[in-house]
């Protein structure tokens, strides 16, 4: 079986394996030997010949080992028929029972138990072995395709007989090996029908070639699928046929659709008809052992398999036709002379609204297709002359959904092999969307057009020379410059700018031209009435809707804002000037209280310049009124505005002064605080002043003080005790009047007496409290007349004028 295995397939490892299984089988011949060497080798290798049979039945059909599983397999087979022999030879002299005098040149010891126990564990291992070969051999079968199971069939039959008749024997000879002897005989009967597995393998082949041509006659003559006939005669239900298409460059189905090839475990025969590649055969890989059969077949059906293919070709360019139509975006229809829709493809289908697909056919293409106002034109016309009807028009109609479309339409006649008209075709373009972005696009035409004309700002289009193009001048531009959109129309943008600015007009057209970001540019345009506006514009590049490269302008009228400015630089400078010249000290600071202006008066007043102090915090601040600054600032922050508050300040040489502060925030245009202002007044001399006031003042308050008393103290001393003493002298008179008149005119004349002298001592009071010569002659002669009578020399320095009497009175009594 080996040497006919491999004079078949050379190529197929499995013909070597059966050879290396017969000439292994002779190996145990080598135990029948006198010599006790070559015995021990014949008992050692005995076994060998069931590691190549396992090696055998696990590489069938390809002659080689396809899992690690069954690497694993084979070699323990060889592992345990190998040293299972050679631990018995080890342990036991006389191996063999029934000679004496055959002794192992390996044993070390003739241990009964040792004996038993080698036995035992050779013996466990081959049966576990076995199951397992056993196992993965039906595992195999079981998932194995029909084809592959022929094969597989009468060689894992007969193997695995052979392995189970090992089991029995394994497992009877545990127990006793005379009872285990007959199934050595009955082994030695399966085992011998391993290679006629094989050969019927081989004759099966040689009657499934001969076979062929009555599966074909049948084919030809009962009207069979080739598929069918070719899985009879392949014995695999598996099989598939796909058709070369040369045009396409692939392989499709019988239906025309094309082959994917998805992989897995078929084997494709390419089969050739004339020279010419027709076909693939997918068939089960165990077919590749046996070429003869699978070319065999394929050359007999090869006219089959042409003709099919030609039919393939033509369902595939019909499907390609069909998938064509009904992917198509527009309407396909065929009409018949009456003007029914006989067939139409999917676009179809959607735009007539129906639910229903069969409920388009045979309704009249007007009833579906065309508005109810347009339907009677359109039959009459159909119906006059259905081969020249116009070649292409438009519609709208509302569909059975209520949507509303619009289809351009193209006609044209099918015409038989007559050239007489059998069929009208109708292509029609969805044209809904088309149609309502150009209803869009006009409105939108519109709105930028009223945009551009209610915007305040000009704009104007103008070309790559600067000529104004189309119908582009806003209103904007009429009502600023004068100039209407046809007066503009060709004529030079440029010629709108003054002489000494055109250079600037074309270098800004010519920057978006080339690409340049537009940049604001201010420039005076002349008005048609001949005067001119300040206009602020740019040029930006655009493509109108025939692809031109132009440029729009678009300009502010900043006459007003130039204007007002340049009064804002104005203002800016007075302002600047005003503080520059200010005699009191501006501090400008910031909400994190560093110090962002410092104005000549305030280097002049705390002696810090404008470099030492700007950016950073005030160093005038005396440490002690920290606390004083921070209320300020938070006030001042808080939007709150302060004047006339003094306080004292530091000079850069040490030195305090008083100061009066006023400080108000400043806003930007959202009226939020973003700085504040101080005004710092040096009121130091002004301080020393007052002081000086409140001190004179403090000493005319003493003098009045004094003068009090003294007037108290004279009119007590004087004036007092002689009105008191000529009180008494009245009282004394009235008493002695009636009975001593004489006595009574005694004290009444001394009474009058004493009235005269109070009365001299109050008029010299009274001229010292303010004299008459000071009302009547000034304050010299005053003073002149009371240092006259000063007890020591007194010189009278007085200024020469008169002054008010107020201060002389003041000034006299000091």
């Amino acid at each position: 079986s080996g040497l006919v295995s491999l004079w078949r397939r050379p190529e197929n490892r499995t013909g070597f394996l059966l050879l290396t299984v017969g000439y292994f089988w002779f190996l145990g011949a080598l135990a029948e030997s006198n010599d006790d060497w070559v015995f021990t080798a014949g008992i050692a290798l005995n076994s060998v010949v069931f590691g190549a049979f396992v090696h055998l039945l696990l590489a069938f059909p390809l002659g080689t080992l396809t899992s690690r599983r069954d690497v694993y397999l084979v070699a323990g087979t060889y592992a345990v028929a190998i040293l299972g022999s050679v631990s018995l030879l080890i342990v036991d002299e006389r191996p063999d029972p029934n000679c004496s005098s055959c002794l192992s040149t390996l044993a070390v010891t003739d241990n009964a138990t040792a004996q038993t126990a080698a036995r035992v564990a050779a013996t466990a291992l081959a049966l576990l072995l076995v199951v397992a070969i056993l196992a993965t051999v039906g595992r195999r079968f079981v998932r194995a395709s029909p084809a592959l199971r022929r094969v597989l069939g009468p060689v894992i039959a007969s193997g695995a007989l052979a392995m189970l008749i090992i089991v029995a024997q394994l497992v009877v000879g545990i127990f006793s090996e005379r009872a285990a002897e007959p199934f050595q005989f009955v082994f030695l009967a399966a085992f011998a029908g391993v290679p006629f597995a094989f050969l019927a393998g081989v004759l099966r082949a040689r009657l499934a070639r001969s076979a062929v041509g009555e599966l074909l006659l049948d084919l030809a003559t009962r009207g069979a699928s080739l598929r069918d006939a070719l899985a009879r005669a392949l014995h695999d239900p598996s099989i598939d046929i796909v058709y070369w298409l040369p045009k396409r460059g692939d392989f499709v189905w019988h239906d025309g659709t094309a082959f994917v090839d998805e992989g897995g475990p078929r084997t494709a025969r390419y089969v050739e008809h004339n020279g010419e590649r027709v076909a693939a055969v997918l068939h089960d890989p165990s077919l590749a052992d046996e070429p003869e059969l699978v070319d065999a077949v394929a050359a007999a059906a090869g006219l089959w398999l042409a003709n099919e293919r030609l039919q393939a070709e033509l369902r595939a360019q019909y499907d390609f036709l069909e998938t064509i139509v009904n992917t198509a975006p527009s309407l396909l229809m065929s009409l018949d002379l009456e003007g029914r829709i006989v067939n139409f493809n999917t676009a179809c289908e959607r735009a007539s609204g129906f639910d229903e697909v069969e409920d388009v056919r045979h309704q009249y293409f007007w009833d579906v297709f065309i508005s109810p106002e347009e339907r009677a034109a359109v039959r009459k016309r159909f119906l006059q002359d259905p081969a020249h009807l116009p070649g292409e028009y438009e519609h709208g109609f509302v569909n059975r959904r209520g949507e509303e479309l619009v289809v351009a339409w193209s006609n044209a006649p099918l015409r038989d092999e007559h050239g007489d008209v059998r069929n009208l075709i109708c292509g029609g373009l969805d044209v809904t969307e088309r149609k309502r972005r150009e209803r869009e696009l006009a409105r939108e035409r519109d709105f930028l057009r009223t945009v551009a004309d209610a915007t305040p700002s000009l704009l104007v289009v103008v070309d790559d020379t600067g000529t104004v193009v189309g119908n582009s001048v806003n209103r904007g531009f009429e009502r600023t410059i004068g100039w209407s959109a046809g007066e503009m129309l060709g004529r030079s943008f440029i010629s709108l700018f003054r002489d000494d600015e055109s250079y600037y007009a074309r270098l800004g057209v010519a920057s978006a031209f080339n690409g340049v970001e537009p940049a604001e540019r201010i420039s005076h345009w002349c008005t048609r009435a001949g005067g001119e506006r300040v206009i602020a514009w740019t040029a930006t590049p655009i493509i109108d809707g025939e692809g031109r490269s132009l440029a729009l302008v678009i300009g502010a009228d900043v006459t007003d804002r130039e204007r007002r400015a340049a009064e804002l630089r104005s203002s800016e400078e007075r302002l600047r000037a005003a503080i520059e010249a200010s005699p009191v000290a501006i501090v400008e600071y910031a909400l994190d209280d560093t110090i962002t202006r410092w104005n000549p008066a305030s280097e002049r007043i705390f002696g810090w310049s404008a470099e030492e102090v700007i950016g950073g915090t005030a160093k005038h601040q005396p440490p002690e009124r920290l606390a004083e600054l921070a209320e300020l600032f938070r006030r001042v922050r808080a939007g709150e505005v302060y004047t006339g508050v003094e306080s004292r300040r530091i000079r850069k040489d040490g030195a305090s002064i008083n100061v009066e502060i006023s400080a108000a925030p400043i806003r930007d245009a959202t009226g939020k605080v973003i700085s504040h202002m101080a005004l710092f007044a040096d009121i130091t001399e002004r301080k020393r002043q007052e002081g000086e006031v409140k001190a004179s003042r403090a000493r005319i308050v003493q003098a009045a003080d004094d003068a009090r008393r003294v007037l108290e103290r004279n009119l007590h001393d004087g004036a007092q005790q002689r009105l008191v003493a000529l009180s008494l002298s009245l009282r004394l008179a009235q008493g002695r009047i009636a009975g001593d008149p004489l006595a009574a005119e005694s004290i009444l004349e001394s009474a009058r007496s004493e009235l005269a002298l109070a009365i001299e001592d109050l008029r010299e009071l009274a001229r010292g409290i303010h004299p008459a010569v000071l009302t009547d002659r000034g304050l010299e002669a005053a003073v002149t007349t009371l240092a006259g009578r000063s007890p020591v020399p007194v010189e009278v320095v007085v200024p020469a004028e008169r002054l008010p009497g107020a201060v002389e009175a003041a000034a006299y009594y000091v």
